[in-house]
């Protein structure tokens, strides 16, 4: 696929989620507590809408730096590199156009580089099938709002697309950027490792080559932050205690993810069907779920770098005893929606169409949900 082609099929898909988000405004009142749209319907809802939750806290991020909060430090429980790329490439003179404009930039590239990336492999059609998997997932929406999700997709798929290039230098330097994006970039460190073991071979003596030296690389965007975090709160961990604390856990316990299942079981049966939450207890069991059997099913089939990548960014979150926000993270895993295309490719049609359908059921509602600031992920 040219870029010409991604662009035309990603701008198919923005206008697809407007009209999606446009009845939502007359149907559904807002949750003025998590957004900025107005009660009533305005065709400046059609910009807010995209910059609900932590979207409104990246936009403070880019207008004020870190610090604006004052009283609760929340600014500091997120990471850097998206906020200053608003701030930076304000062309707009306006943040939220801008963050708009580079989530959509960041999103276009990152499914160009995908693509090259698959192909490395596979035929074009699982590359392609790949692209629409992740295009209709239920929160790809994601992808074109004021979130550091197209902009990590981009990081890391140019990561294992310069390791598989032998360019270890960028590879790693994207690392690094990706580090500081969001914690799992940390997760790219050890699968550049692998692949650099695949290209140098197992002998350490072999490995003493100059080009060894960038897997230094991609911890230093994490190390930074962790920094930056000790000399603003005095906790460089800040963002995983906040974290921790969102769900409603003890810091100091680990919670194994049976238990994180076994819980999220209890909610599906015993809370109210009828309670907006619902559909996010159940969209984030149903990502989880998935997440979990791709993992186990392509242990031997998924590229082990992938795979490292995939398992270690899937289980920290759950440590702290919830899948809150797996809808979310699950978009920047990609070997998982290359591993369903190579499923539904090899199995009957009907399966396909079934996983189109629940995707598109389920994405309409979580547009408008979260256009009306009800929290999907």
């Amino acid at each position: 696929m040219s870029l010409k082609e991604i662009f035309k099929l990603v701008l198919g898909w923005r206008l697809i989620l407007i009209l999606i988000a446009i009845p939502a405004m007359f149907l559904l009142a807002p949750r003025p507590r998590f957004t900025t749209v107005t009660a009533l319907p305005s065709a400046l809802n059609l910009s807010t809408m995209w910059s609900n939750f932590d979207g409104a806290h990246y936009l403070k991020i880019a207008e004020l730096g870190y610090g604006f909060e004052r009283r609760t430090d929340m600014d500091y429980a997120f990471f850097p590199v998206y906020p200053w790329a608003v701030r930076t490439f304000n062309i707009f003179g306006n943040y939220l156009a801008s963050g708009l404009f580079l989530s959509h930039l960041f999103f276009i590239l990152a499914l160009f580089y995908l693509y090259k990336l698959i192909i490395l492999d596979y035929k074009p059609k699982i590359a392609k099938s790949t692209i629409y998997l992740l295009l209709f997932f239920p929160t790809a929406f994601f992808f074109g709002s004021v979130y550091s999700e197209s902009l990590f997709l981009l990081l890391a798929v140019l990561s294992f697309y310069f390791s598989r290039k032998n360019n270890f230098f960028l590879a790693c330097l994207f690392a690094g950027i990706a580090s500081a994006t969001r914690v799992t970039g940390i997760f790219l460190w050890p699968a550049l490792i692998y692949e650099f073991w695949q290209v140098y071979g197992k002998e350490v003596k072999v490995w003493l080559t100059p080009s060894i030296v960038w897997l230094l690389v991609p911890p230093i965007g994490l190390i930074s932050f962790l920094r930056f975090q000790f000399l603003q709160t005095g906790d460089p961990f800040f963002f995983v205690n906040y974290q921790t604390d969102l769900a409603g856990m003890a810091g100091n316990k680990l919670i194994l993810l049976h238990q994180v299942f076994f819980r999220y079981f209890k909610m599906i049966i015993f809370m109210d069907h009828m309670d907006p939450l619902f559909f996010t207890v159940l969209l984030e069991l149903a990502c989880s779920t998935l997440i979990v059997l791709v993992l186990i099913f392509s242990i031997k089939k998924m590229r082990p770098s992938y795979w490292i990548f995939t398992f270690l960014s899937f289980l920290l979150p759950t440590f702290v005893g919830s899948f809150s926000s797996m809808p979310r993270f699950t978009l920047v895993l990609f070997p998982i929606f290359i591993s369903l295309a190579l499923w539904l490719e090899r199995n009957h049609p009907y399966f396909k169409y079934a996983y189109y359908l629940f995707c598109i059921i389920f994405t309409a509602f979580a547009v408008i949900f979260f256009t009306r600031g009800y929290f999907v992920a």
